[in-house]
């Protein structure tokens, strides 16, 4: 259920994905991935709320993977929740120091929050990790 769940959100059959992956977790309610994978397809179908509780589930599953942090970051960042995106983002990057998305959009909500210096610090840390990132390097020269 969970291949196949992967396989059709590589499709783009959200809804069959999520059901797939829904299907998984019953299975076997204890695989942080598969709510992480499902949380993504929630993402993509644009159903921001639900991605986050799908992400905080394979958090509270298995606390250590950047990713799942950034995920959820990245669900709170559509919503224009740009504080607890940051938190995540942070929480990624202690996890990772060199998880260079998690930069990236730390320096985005920081940006969009006015905290312009903190945006430049972390577009200049993201840049040191990916300096052929035409936008990040666009961006940081906006900052």
């Amino acid at each position: 259920m969970f291949n196949r769940g992967f396989a059709f959100d590589k499709i783009g059959e959200f809804d069959q994905a999520i059901e797939d992956y829904s299907r998984a977790i019953e299975l076997d309610p204890h695989n942080p991935f598969a709510y992480y994978n499902k949380g993504i397809s929630l993402d993509r179908k644009g159903d921001y709320e639900r991605a986050i509780e799908s992400f905080s589930q394979a958090i509270s599953l298995e606390s250590g993977k950047a990713d799942f942090y950034h995920n959820r970051g990245f669900a709170f960042r559509k919503l224009k929740n740009y504080e607890r995106a940051i938190g995540d983002y942070s929480q990624a990057i202690s996890l990772d120091p060199t998880h260079f998305k998690a930069f990236y959009n730390r320096a985005f909500c920081y940006d969009k929050l006015k905290s312009y210096q903190q945006a430049e610090e972390d577009y200049e840390k993201a840049i040191a990790l990916n300096n052929t990132n035409i936008s990040a390097l666009h961006l940081l020269a906006t900052i």
